[in-house]
């Protein structure tokens, strides 16, 4: 039998508990950088203060859950300055927020990148912007891509409260693409979200990026693979 995913009630908690936080920021990680994605918090806790910090995992990839995580990562739980989430399946980059906006419906929820370190408060800049624009989501960067309009890269994107629901069906093909920022534009457009862009500050004044994230992904998953993404998200959702 299928191992079933836990649900907004069961998913297991470590660390920090929500306190009514303005917002949260929430980022997620892997094997391969689970060393390093401290300096990550590290940062967001630095720059970022009065914002609950969530940690999304995979049990399918960590199977010892916190047993298996470094020492300098755990001890931000063990400290309550951050909180780590635990879903089962290995969603990949695509647990980034969808999970925590699962957990904390309520709740705007701002995306971060394991691989960077961030140097300024890009999340109340976000946060303020959205203030304003509570119907929207917020992003510093635009992209357009097969007629799909999205945000995204490091500087992160603020969903507002109750979108999990539109996002939480992902194929399987997309899932292992990586490319969420496209998924999250394509969604948008269907259920006719809109995005509001912050273009006035380029990325690379939010943060330093010590894992050259953008280099891994275009070379494993180039933007030849969105037409097939197109393909995949108009069969899925034309039904």
């Amino acid at each position: 039998m299928e191992r079933q995913e836990y649900t907004a009630e069961t998913y297991p908690s470590f660390g920090k508990k929500y306190n009514g936080e303005k917002a949260i920021i929430s980022l997620t990680s892997w094997r391969a950088r689970i060393n390093t994605v401290s300096k990550t918090i590290y940062s967001l806790i630095k720059q970022c203060p009065g914002f609950h910090i969530v940690l999304v995992l995979s049990e399918e990839e960590f199977p010892k859950m916190m047993k298996e995580l470094p020492e300098n990562l755990t001890i931000f739980a063990e400290n309550e300055l951050i909180e780590i989430l635990w879903v089962y399946r290995n969603y990949r980059s695509f647990k980034k927020w969808i999970f925590t906006a699962d957990k904390y419906p309520d709740v705007p929820i701002i995306t971060a990148d394991d691989g960077c370190v961030y140097v300024r408060n890009y999340a109340e800049e976000l946060y303020q912007k959205w203030l304003s624009n509570k119907d929207k989501i917020i992003s510093y960067n635009r992209f357009d891509k097969s007629g799909v309009t999205f945000g995204g890269s490091g500087s992160g994107i603020c969903f507002m409260p109750h979108l999990a629901q539109f996002f939480n069906n992902i194929p399987n093909v997309v899932i292992v693409s990586s490319h969420d920022d496209f998924y999250y534009g394509y969604i948008a457009k269907l259920y006719h979200i809109n995005w509001v862009f912050l273009n006035r500050i380029p990325n690379e004044n939010n943060f330093k990026d010590f894992n050259n994230n953008d280099g891994i992904t275009a070379k494993l998953h180039p933007d030849s693979f969105i037409p097939k993404l197109m393909y995949v998200l108009d069969s899925t959702f034309s039904q």
